[in-house]
This record gives C-alpha cells, sequence and structure tokens, in this order.
C-alpha cells in the first residue's frame, strides 16, 4: 500500500485551497435517486439543467493497482467539494466549463490533475536508478451523453506528458434507496503518454531494464458503483472495477501485470 510522494498531489489530498479542485482525475458516474433528484456527483457532477446550482463536501478513499513490477496499491484519501450549476461545475479536482447543453447531451471543456499516474525512483526496486515520472495537468473536450438509464461519457485530454481519451458506458438500476450502475470503457494513450510513463530511456537501461520507447495503446475497463442514499442530503458510494492493459504498456520491462483492481469508497453531505 502506497501514498503519494510527489508534492503537488500531496496538496490535492489535504484539499486545503478550495482551486485546487479544479484539476484532478476522477472519472465517475453520477447517482441518481428514484425520483430522480440527483443525489451524488461524479466527473460531469449534477444535471445543472433546472437553472439551479448544487453543492457540498464530502470525502472519500480510492486504492487502485498499478502494473509495475513489485508496486503494490496506491492508495489516495481525499476531502473535496462540488458544485454545479448551468455553466459550470467541479468535484474532487475535475472541473468543466458546460459550452454547450441540450437533448441530453454534453459538451464540456474540462480540466483535470492526474493523480494516479507517475512514481518515484524509490517506490519500487524496479524504479532504482530512474528518474521520477510525475503527474500532470490535462485539459480538452469532454461530452456526456444520458438517455434514460443509459449513459456515454467521451474525453479527448492534452498535457506535456501526451495524449490521452476515454470513452464509457453504463446502465443504472434503482434498487429502494440503491442505485447500481455496471460500467464499461475504453482508454486510449498515445506513444507520448505511454513512453513517459511505461519507457525506459538510454539512460536508465541496465541488464535486466532494457531501453523501452513507448507505442500508443488502449485499456480496456469494467466495474460497477453503487450508492446508498442515507437521506435526502446523504449519500455513500462504493465502486469497484479492473484495467486491463494494452501491449503497448504489458510490453514495457517496468510492467508485470496485465490487469489491475481499483476500489473507490465516499461520502457526500448535500447542501443544496
Amino acid at each position: 500500500m502506497r501514498f503519494p510522494r510527489n508534492r503537488t498531489q500531496y496538496l490535492v489530498l489535504l484539499g486545503a485551497l478550495p482551486w485546487l479542485s479544479i484539476v484532478h482525475a476522477q472519472s465517475t458516474a453520477e447517482g441518481t435517486s428514484p425520483d430522480n433528484e440527483q443525489i451524488l456527483p461524479g466527473a460531469t457532477g449534477f444535471d445543472g439543467q433546472d437553472g439551479g446550482s448544487h453543492w457540498g463536501l464530502g470525502a472519500g478513499i480510492g486504492a487502485r493497482g498499478l502494473p509495475y513490477k513489485g508496486f503494490g496499491t496506491r492508495v489516495s484519501p481525499a476531502p473535496y467539494a462540488f458544485y454545479d450549476s448551468r455553466w459550470i461545475s467541479f468535484v474532487g479536482t475535475t472541473f468543466d466549463f458546460k459550452a454547450w447543453q441540450g437533448d441530453g447531451f454534453t459538451f464540456s471543456l474540462r480540466s483535470k490533475f492526474s493523480l494516479f499516474d507517475g512514481y518515484s525512483h524509490s517506490d519500487a526496486a524496479i524504479f532504482h536508478g530512474m528518474a521520477d515520472r510525475n503527474g500532470a495537468l490535462w485539459y480538452g473536450p469532454h461530452v456526456g451523453w444520458h438517455y434514460g438509464p443509459f449513459s456515454v461519457s467521451s474525453e479527448y485530454l492534452f498535457s506535456s506528458r501526451g495524449q490521452k481519451g476515454e470513452l464509457s458506458f453504463e446502465r443504472g438500476f434503482n434498487v429502494g434507496r440503491w442505485r447500481v450502475v455496471p460500467h464499461v470503457g475504453f482508454q486510449y494513450m498515445n506513444r507520448k503518454y505511454v513512453d513517459y510513463y511505461y519507457g525506459v530511456r538510454p539512460s536508465e537501461a541496465t541488464l535486466t531494464r532494457p531501453v523501452y520507447d513507448g507505442k500508443s495503446t488502449v485499456n480496456a475497463t469494467a466495474g460497477v458503483s453503487a450508492t446508498w442514499r442515507l437521506d435526502a442530503r446523504q449519500s455513500i458510494r462504493g465502486d469497484v472495477g479492473i484495467t486491463k492493459f494494452g501491449s503497448g504498456i504489458t510490453d514495457s520491462p517496468l510492467v508485470g501485470k496485465k490487469t489491475a483492481p481499483s476500489v473507490m469508497l465516499g461520502y457526500v453531505y448535500r447542501f443544496k
């Protein structure tokens, strides 16, 4: 079990400055109660199309397995705030400016911080003698579409580390106070991204860690989330999932796993 060591990541976790909540990467889908009142924000926050605004506070903890050899589970506890209105929303540290909405579609300009990406040379033996790899601020377009219980979400983001995109599908079910949402998705990483986080530079190569130039790849994900509505203002949500890594990642000499799990648990109090 490992906690983030990057200084920027610690600031994000502390949640001491409200503006830090505009740059976090946690893509999750929103939960709704049986009467369609949204009770838990996700990557796009609440709907906001009623012309009003919604805000609240929460706290959560996420654990994610990474594919690196000898690397344990990365755990990130974090307090966070969320806000959603007609034009903007943020949750945790993901920020969206809603440029256009209509007929179930939302087109947003998104920015977020890649909290889980990267490693320190001291995180595992395989990294000894390598330069640290750090997270980044990402930005780009996001499109969401909702049709009844079905939702589709896509984004394509840019940073100094490269480019990455994501396409996800989900279908929600209401069971009393519970909202259960199975989801599947695909994650694209371009060559520059894979080379930075999974590549081995000539200056870092050893007999057991040869040079590796990254190549673009696609990961597949699947999971299920469950939201329990305690009352009109409080809810608890959990999510479990698994990622199958593409060959651009698994071919790296740094990598020893083809799949990795993820788990998240959070509490949200909605003031409005």
